[in-house]
């Protein structure tokens, strides 16, 4: 049976979710600064981070995708939404925070550009991609509908919502992805920071698209 655990977080990272499936795939890699605890982590369950298959970013902020790098160079393919391509393949420091973190980039290959409605198959686990600009102009969520899982990113968090004060953020923007994962089946909520919703993740979301229309208009 596919499992979904949470390797990170350390420091500056975003969470960073380990998928076992057929495909070893990770939602998010975090900054790099880490990633000998997060060696670690895949370590306890007899991982290398050459087995890791694929790196799916749900934006491209340097506290998420810094650590692409490392996975790369050990033969891992990294997945972005195609307005976040261009600013990985260039290590723009600027779009992707990189410079607010202090943060090393440089180009990181992108091997498959993402659009709304992609569904990347990793065995028995479909995760369906959810175009969610906001945050970013390019960020997604990724829905498992068989489950009820949602990997949220900076779009939702389990209290509150993402900033759209920075590169190619939009409160307008926010609020229609909101609205869009309102109209969800969503047990499971893991966000891009803190801590993960087990159970009537729906609750979350709605709290959220409340508080932005309060915040943002």
């Amino acid at each position: 049976m596919a499992k979904v655990y949470n390797i990170g977080g350390a420091g500056f990272d975003s969470n960073i979710y380990l998928i076992l499936d057929d495909v070893i795939a990770l939602v998010d890699a975090g900054t790099g600064m880490n990633f000998g605890s997060v060696r670690r982590n895949l370590a306890k369950f007899g991982l290398k981070p050459s087995d890791v298959e694929l790196v799916i970013n749900t934006h491209c902020h340097f506290d998420h995708a810094g650590g692409d790098r490392d996975f790369v160079e050990a033969g891992c393919e990294v997945a972005i939404h195609e307005l976040e391509a261009e600013p990985l393949r260039r290590g723009d420091r600027r779009v992707t925070l990189a410079e607010g973190f202090n943060g090393q980039l440089g180009p990181i290959e992108v091997s498959r550009e993402l659009r709304e409605g992609d569904c990347i198959e990793l065995g028995e686990l479909a995760l369906e991609v959810l175009h969610t600009p906001g945050h970013t102009a390019g960020s997604i969520c990724l829905h498992e509908r068989g489950r009820g899982l949602l990997f949220s990113g900076d779009t939702v968090f389990c209290g509150g919502v993402g900033r759209v004060d920075l590169p190619t953020g939009d409160a307008a923007a926010m609020l229609r992805s909101l609205r869009k994962l309102i109209e969800l089946e969503v047990h499971r909520l893991m966000p891009g920071h803190g801590p993960v919703a087990e159970s009537f993740a729906d609750k979350y979301i709605r709290a959220a698209y409340r508080l932005a229309k309060d915040e943002l208009l």
